[in-house]
């Protein structure tokens, strides 16, 4: 059975970063859309895993979100990163091709001015959730459970800096791209620990939420809305 499950974990975990790489890259689809797909495929494999196996790690992650001192440590780390996000875009923004960010966001996303700001709503509140059931509830607190620690800290970090990729693939030159992957490596480890103890992903949705308001914001000033 450990096996098994092993097996449905890697296996679906690198189906949905393929097949989302694809819809993004290779048949660029717009925001919208890809939206509504990832939003399937994230809840579809974890959903098929808790009805097969019967471990739900979902009303578990609800029911260990109750220690003071690791949910302190998230709202210190995710202040922190928010503060590290910014700096780090100023200081490589002089090597970053801003021209094929902006072209990327209006023509092949359909974001603007006048919209981003909603889609910035859904992805602090939103997408940041479902990053977090997905890559720390479904990869790694589950193979954490059937005691592969090791591989789910590995496997739910790589996972995690790969999917995010196609965002931004065409954005660096190859040293900041190995960066910011590496970088998104880091922060997948850093998640996972913030989850472990307590066996939550709840616990890790804060500091993504600090992340992706870093984001927004530099977003929203490269569209001049702030």
């Amino acid at each position: 059975m450990k096996n098994k499950k092993l097996f449905f974990i890697i296996s679906t975990s690198l189906i949905t970063v393929i097949l989302l790489y694809i819809f993004d890259q290779i048949l660029q689809i717009n925001y919208i859309s890809k939206v509504g797909f990832k939003i399937i495929i994230f809840l579809l494999f974890p959903i098929i895993y808790i009805r097969k196996t019967k471990n739900n790690f979902i009303k578990d992650s609800v029911n260990n979100k109750k220690k003071i001192f690791r949910i302190k440590f998230s709202y210190i780390l995710g202040v922190l990163l928010f503060v590290i996000i910014i700096v780090a875009f100023n200081l490589i923004k002089p090597y970053m091709n801003m021209e094929v960010m902006i072209f990327e966001f209006e023509e092949k996303y359909k974001i603007n001015q006048d919209n981003i700001l909603y889609y910035g709503l859904y992805l602090v509140f939103v997408n940041s959730l479902l990053e977090e059931f997905f890559f720390r509830g479904f990869i790694f607190l589950n193979l954490k459970n059937i005691g592969m620690k090791r591989t789910a800290y590995l496997t739910s970090a790589i996972a995690f800096s790969i999917y995010h990729i196609s965002n931004f693939q065409n954005w660096f030159n190859i040293w900041v791209f190995a960066l910011a992957t590496t970088g998104l490596f880091i922060g997948g480890i850093i998640f996972n620990f913030l989850d472990d103890r307590e066996n939550t992903f709840l616990n890790s949705w804060f500091v993504h939420i600090c992340a992706d308001v870093a984001l927004v914001g530099i977003g929203l000033s490269l569209f001049e809305v702030i």
